[in-house]
């Protein structure tokens, strides 16, 4: 009898409940450019991990600073050593909410949604909102945002002798395909 009750409940867990799917992603992109007239400064992390609630509109993105790969391997460990101190701050992270959220008025058009929520990085949190393209292709989701991040807002220090290298502001583009679980 307690095998019965074990397999109903394990059973339970992998039942999606109707209209609280879950969508993800372990190979999302997010690239950025800090470039400057003096240094082209371009990186691309293409393993990162997104999660988004289809009922709530809940979603959270993680990725892992090092994974971040340059054009130059010297500008990568510039990058994790002296600036984002990726030993010390590994991971940054948005955690947010997409305002006007429906899964059923998707299409393979897209469509804009407000996206706001917190950014988490290089120890520092700060709100970010912005607008995030959402369409379907398929069963999957795509959604693609950019952004500006400041490096002063979230206390990224750049040495003076580099500070006409490296732009202040750093566009940021991302790029998630996001699949049911």
């Amino acid at each position: 009898m307690k095998h019965v009750f074990a397999i109903l409940f394990l059973l339970s867990l992998s039942i999606p409940v109707l209209g609280q799917e879950r969508l993800r992603t372990a190979e999302g992109m997010i690239s950025f450019d800090a470039s400057s007239p003096l240094e082209d400064i371009v990186a691309k992390n293409d393993k990162v991990n997104g999660i988004l609630d289809a009922q709530t509109g809940e979603i959270a993105v993680v990725l892992l600073i090092k994974d971040f790969q340059f054009r130059k391997k010297l500008m990568q460990e510039h990058f994790n050593e002296n600036y984002m101190e990726s030993e010390r701050y590994p991971k940054a992270i948005f955690s947010g909410t997409i305002s006007g959220w429906s899964l059923d008025n998707l299409d393979n058009e897209g469509k804009d949604f407000r996206l706001s929520g917190e950014l988490t990085m290089h120890g520092v949190s700060q709100p970010l909102e912005e607008t995030i393209q959402l369409k379907r292709n398929g069963r999957d989701i795509l959604c693609t945002m950019a952004f500006i991040v400041r490096t002063e807002d979230h206390k990224i220090k750049v040495p003076r002798v580099l500070f006409k290298k490296v732009a202040k502001e750093v566009n940021v583009r991302v790029e998630l395909e996001l699949s049911p679980e």
